[in-house]
């Protein structure tokens, strides 16, 4: 919203170009045109502050109008709106300017005004208020409207950078490398468990694939998801992780951005030390509006990198909800709780 002073300094241009043309357009017509008897003439003056009070009025107006219909989808409806209630202001403006002018210039009274007006000159000046607003609101729609449109075209820029980032981060060469050098070593101890570590490192990446150009999952079906990578990453750490998940309370309708999970995942177990007599927890749970993940904090030494995946995390958020991603660290606990969406109000 405009601060008034703005408003005024607009009112001013506009009106003065306004103005300006009226002058031009009677000069062109009449070779003995005076100008100056023109310019400092009762009617120039009552037509430029008539002018000027009917652009702030009128852009008042537009804001009620924008407030009672505030998706700019709605533009048809602002103008069946604007034009009858304008229809109505306008006449009142004009009346109220005209008399006061000739009140202080000659203490005219009321009844001698109102005897002298003609409803043919109140019905021009609101017929060219109307044209003149609706040419004036017509390039600021237009002008939201590309503004609009490139907002729409960064966040799709932004958003298919984080994916991208994101599936980076999914395929990392390291997680895999280390999972082959797990499934190597159980060929060799139980082939069965082989088996199995291998179907689930293959429904691991076949996830990542299948969810790398959405938005948004429904929760449960991460949390299944987030199940079968933590599977993965117990075989691999032999009893120093422990697992637990509460979904009960998660709800079908209930979505998260893909890939969130294993995200935050692997950055409990990149940032945190873990072995068999110190054991990382990692409990995932809905609270509220909300599923939080949450771990023990036992900080490694030396941390590099730390806060890139979150990062990512915060800004997929950051395009679909007006929710944050909440962080909190303290001296026992690293927890972080990300917003669920619900399916029927994704911009929430």
């Amino acid at each position: 919203m405009k601060p008034f002073k703005t408003l005024c300094i607009n009112a001013l241009l506009i009106t003065l170009i306004i103005s300006a043309v009226i002058t031009a357009v009677n000069f062109a017509s009449d070779p003995n045109f005076d100008l100056r008897s023109f310019v400092l003439s009762k009617g120039m003056l009552s037509g430029f502050l008539t002018g000027f009070f009917l652009y702030l009025v009128n852009t008042f107006l537009y804001r009620q109008v924008c407030q009672v219909f505030p998706q700019n989808s709605h533009y048809v409806k602002r103008i069946l709106l604007f034009i009858p209630a304008t229809a109505v202001l306008t006449p009142i403006v004009v009346f109220i300017i005209r008399f006061a002018i000739l009140k202080i210039a000659v203490d005219q009274s009321l009844l001698d005004f109102v005897a002298k007006q003609h409803i043919g000159t109140y019905f021009n000046m609101t017929l060219i208020s109307i044209i003149v607003s609706l040419l004036i609101f017509s390039f600021y729609f237009y002008k939201a409207y590309k503004e609009s449109q490139l907002r729409k075209q960064t966040a799709l820029t932004k958003s298919a950078n984080a994916q991208f980032e994101s599936l980076k981060n999914q395929l990392d060469p390291h997680f895999l490398f280390n999972s082959l050098n797990v499934l190597t070593s159980l060929i060799e101890e139980d082939p069965q468990k082989a088996v199995n570590f291998t179907t689930s490192l293959s429904r691991v990446y076949r996830y990542v694939l299948e969810q790398k150009d959405k938005s948004l999952v429904e929760a449960s079906q991460e949390i299944s998801f987030a199940r079968i990578f933590l599977n993965l990453l117990a075989i691999r750490f032999e009893g120093s992780l422990e697992i637990h998940i509460a979904d009960g309370d998660i709800q079908q309708d209930e979505q998260v951005v893909p890939l969130a999970l294993q995200l935050l995942i692997e950055n409990a177990i990149k940032h945190n030390s873990l072995s068999l007599h110190n054991q990382l927890h990692i409990h995932i749970f809905k609270e509220y509006d909300r599923l939080i993940i949450q771990n023990n904090l036992q900080e490694k030494e030396s941390i590099n990198g730390m806060g890139i995946g979150l990062k990512n995390i915060k800004e997929r958020y950051a395009l679909l909800t007006k929710h944050p991603v909440t962080v909190t660290k303290t001296t026992d606990h690293f927890i972080v709780g990300l917003p669920l969406i619900k399916k029927e109000n994704k911009a929430s």
